[in-house]
């Protein structure tokens, strides 16, 4: 399980050291929520991770907290501040996913474009969202600071992805040329989840694994989509074809093998670099 290695004693030792006895407190009360958890619906945990992140967190520019542009803080970060930006919201929520068992497989981190209005007309807004699938197919929930009630891609046509991510790997939806490449976004996803591993959390939160490393090195650009499109995009390409039943397995079976050929080929290369220590570093830096 997730939590077996995750040394809640540690992050409130660190909390009161760090952040002062609320900040421990806070994490008592999210220790004790995640606990009285675990058994509960998958709804509900959607409900109560949202809640609990929202309620503890205000809302704070990167900039401001921590005297830098960009900044992912830890769960123990932001909950010993009580504050964060968009980035921090979302992978406090997911961490407390995971820890009430929800599995990786049924959530991903969202970079998006968030179109917003206010006086000044509207404009549009890097940002990030939690997203919980219920199957590959469905419709996501998306966790959002934006707005407090969860709901589902398909009532928000405000966002429009670029990409997404978890601990197993990356999926493109924007372009090349955005300034959100995600390319340039490894270092930070690495960077939080190394500090994570220090302050006494579960390896399997705290790590990339190796497959997710090639994944987001081989990551395909594609044409954005609305996030509610993504989960329907798979079938619609197959579907729109019209092809025979016995056409669509012929190509099911010769993208899989493709796919299996070029997987193979990335993991002959990543063991011949694994040879050249200065080699293996520059390709999982860069």
């Amino acid at each position: 399980m997730v939590r077996a290695d995750t040394d809640f004693d540690r992050m409130e030792q660190l909390a009161e050291a760090q952040y002062g006895i609320a900040a421990k407190k806070t994490i008592q009360d999210w220790r004790e929520m995640i606990a009285d958890s675990r058994t509960v619906p998958d709804r509900v945990k959607l409900e109560r991770a949202n809640s609990f992140v929202n309620r503890h967190v205000l809302y704070a520019d990167d900039i401001v907290l921590w005297h830098q542009t960009d900044y992912w803080a830890t769960p123990l970060e932001t909950f010993g501040k009580q504050a964060g930006d968009c980035e921090d919201y979302a992978i406090a929520k997911y961490i407390t996913l995971r820890l009430m068992d929800i599995p990786v497989q049924k959530l991903r981190l969202f970079y998006v474009r968030a179109r917003l209005s206010g006086a000044e007309g509207n404009r549009t807004q890097a940002h990030m969202v939690l997203s919980y699938f219920k199957s590959p197919a469905a419709d996501p929930l998306v966790l959002d600071i934006l707005h407090q009630e969860i709901l589902p891609a398909r009532s928000r046509p405000d966002l429009f992805p670029i990409f997404s991510f978890n601990h197993e790997g990356l999926w493109m939806e924007g372009e090349k040329t955005s300034s959100s490449n995600p390319r340039t976004r490894l270092s930070r996803w690495r960077d939080v989840l190394q500090r994570m591993r220090r302050e006494g959390w579960d390896p399997s939160l705290s790590m990339l694994s190796y497959r997710s490393l090639l994944s987001w090195e081989a990551a395909e650009i594609r044409p954005a989509l609305r996030l509610a499109d993504r989960s329907r995009s798979s079938k619609s390409r197959l579907a729109k074809a019209k092809l025979p039943k016995k056409k669509i397995a012929k190509v099911k079976f010769r993208s899989s093998e493709r796919k299996a050929t070029r997987a193979r080929a990335t993991h002959k290369a990543y063991k011949t670099a694994a040879k050249s220590p200065p080699l293996l570093r520059k390709v999982v830096r860069r």
